[in-house]
């Protein structure tokens, strides 16, 4: 597992999602049994220029006391808040050097009509040294299934990880998934899908090798579909709790923070997100 050891950490701008996140991390910090520590940061720059100082000072006093508020019937009793001078970005990505998960809200309060996830959380995903997890409202309320996506790679790997210990956590069932694109020999013949069905539940059997029994309390289903991953995982969103990706997979390019499929996945899904590296 992970050897990030310390607390959940997440970020607080009193937006309807971030009152997800915070609720997420409770829990989250909870069935971990780690403290919480809630961030305040620097609200944007356009929002500082057209404020005063003692009006952002008012406002980050005001979210301070709020966060406060609904911690009072928080499920961790180990939890602090803390107000930054630092941007949001810059602090939750330094607190993820020490933290064992970071949670974001999809959206802050200067989210754009049409944005399902924000600049803040998008650049968190991209830069924490931690899983993150990525909070919104689930399209179906009354699921409990975790979802995760495998391709055979260490990110992978690690998302079946945190997927497993979830689920294991929660009581909830898991849907591990690999998909992959549609290939020439695919297409032009039936022994060409045969083969690809074939290899690709051989890599799932050996992604899930030890984890059934590591775990044996998990309810695992497999699925393996040969579609997009991010378009089969976005699908699979609409009826989970969380979707796990790892930050990369094996078509990510050395040097990038985040592979396509899970900045795909982000931006359409359609429930909680954690990325995991």
């Amino acid at each position: 597992m992970s050897t990030h050891t310390g607390e959940v950490v997440v970020g607080y701008d009193g937006s309807a999602d971030s009152e997800l996140a915070l609720d997420w991390a409770d829990q989250l910090a909870d069935e971990q049994g780690r403290a919480l520590r809630v961030l305040i940061s620097e609200v944007g720059v356009s929002q500082v220029l057209e404020a005063t100082a003692e009006r952002h000072a008012n406002r980050m006093s005001e979210l301070e006391g709020d966060a406060r508020a609904r911690l009072e019937g928080a499920r961790t009793r180990d939890h602090t808040v803390e107000v930054r001078s630092d941007a949001a970005v810059q602090a939750l990505v330094d607190a993820s050097g020490s933290a064992a998960t970071v949670v974001v809200g999809a959206r802050g309060h200067s989210r754009m009509s049409g944005v399902l996830v924000g600049s803040v959380s998008q650049q968190v995903a991209r830069q924490a040294s931690c899983p993150v997890v990525v909070a919104r409202e689930a399209q179906d309320p009354s699921s409990d299934r975790v979802v995760v996506g495998v391709d055979g790679s260490l990110g992978s790997r690690k998302a079946l990880e945190f997927a497993f210990a979830h689920a294991s956590r929660t009581g909830a069932p898991l849907t591990v998934l690999h998909a992959w694109h549609e290939s020439f020999v695919r297409r032009e013949t039936e022994e060409g899908l045969a083969k690809e069905i074939s290899d690709a539940e051989r890599l799932l059997g050996e992604a899930l090798a030890g984890f059934t029994e590591q775990y044996p309390d998990v309810k695992v289903t497999t699925e393996t579909i040969p579609v997009a991953p991010q378009r089969v995982l976005a699908d699979a969103s609409e009826a989970a709790a969380l979707v796990v990706v790892g930050s990369r997979g094996l078509g990510a390019f050395a040097g990038l923070a985040l592979g396509s499929v899970s900045q795909s996945v982000l931006h359409h899904a359609r429930c909680p997100v954690a990325v995991v590296r």
